[in-house]
């Protein structure tokens, strides 16, 4: 049995969008052109792309068209930011980067980023602030093939959200990505890192982000000071 035709059209898109043919931030041709272009109906044409909307690889601005989704502070708040103060109020973070380097995978790495044991992957600890209070910290582990370059410097200076340089900088567009939460026991660094006694309770959310086509491209352990923060996820 044949697939619907409107998803052989989502494909070719998202393929065009892959390759570089619309960049992220910019707009798609309009409908007419499209249609044309993959020699379908308007409406065929326009279900392929409420399907890329749904999935945020595009995005719709009124009056204006439809564009390749681009991450911003509010798409980050959004979607990928669920630690909030006590007084429930949504803020971006402050993120401090205390360092990045360059080290082999080991197992539970490569398993997480489908890479082999051994390949060279980044690791990033940052230090989130919210609200003036030291809220989490972040280690974050990056495939070194895709991010090749990156450095301290380059992290540090960048000039929107982190996922904005991945995708920018790296070509990296994060689509999508899966946490799990549980409590654990505070350690000697996070003890520090937060200014919290030993026997604080932490959570912790583990995160492995998405691109195209379901790819891993990161995957990140945060620990939570419970203290003055909580995790917020709405449902429904």
């Amino acid at each position: 049995m044949n697939a619907p035709l409107y998803l052989d059209v989502r494909r070719q898109i998202l393929s065009s969008i892959t390759l570089g043919k619309w960049p992220t931030g910019t707009p798609l041709p309009n409908e007419s052109e499209l249609s044309r272009e993959f020699g379908v109906s308007v409406g065929t044409l326009r279900k392929a792309v409420e399907e890329l909307v749904h999935d945020k690889i595009l995005v719709r601005q009124q009056g204006r068209g439809t564009f390749v989704a681009t991450h911003n502070v509010e798409r980050t708040l959004l979607d990928f930011f669920r630690i909030r103060h006590n007084d429930g109020v949504s803020r971006f973070p402050e993120i401090e980067t205390l360092s990045l380097r360059k080290i082999s995978a080991d197992e539970n790495i490569a398993q997480r980023l489908h890479l082999v044991d051994g390949a060279k992957v980044y690791r990033i600890i940052n230090l989130l602030n919210v609200n003036g209070l030291p809220a989490a910290l972040d280690q974050i582990f990056l495939p070194a093939e895709r991010f090749e370059g990156l450095n301290i410097d380059l992290f540090r200076s960048r000039s929107g959200t982190i996922y904005h340089l991945y995708q920018n900088r790296f070509g990296v567009n994060i689509l999508k990505a899966e946490e799990q939460v549980r409590a654990c026991k505070c350690g000697a660094k996070e003890a520090r890192a937060l200014q919290i006694p030993r026997s604080t309770v932490l959570l912790e959310i583990e995160r492995i982000s998405r691109t195209y086509y379901d790819v891993p491209v990161e995957w990140r352990q945060t620990r939570v000071n419970t203290l003055h923060h909580y995790y917020s996820s709405e449902l429904g």
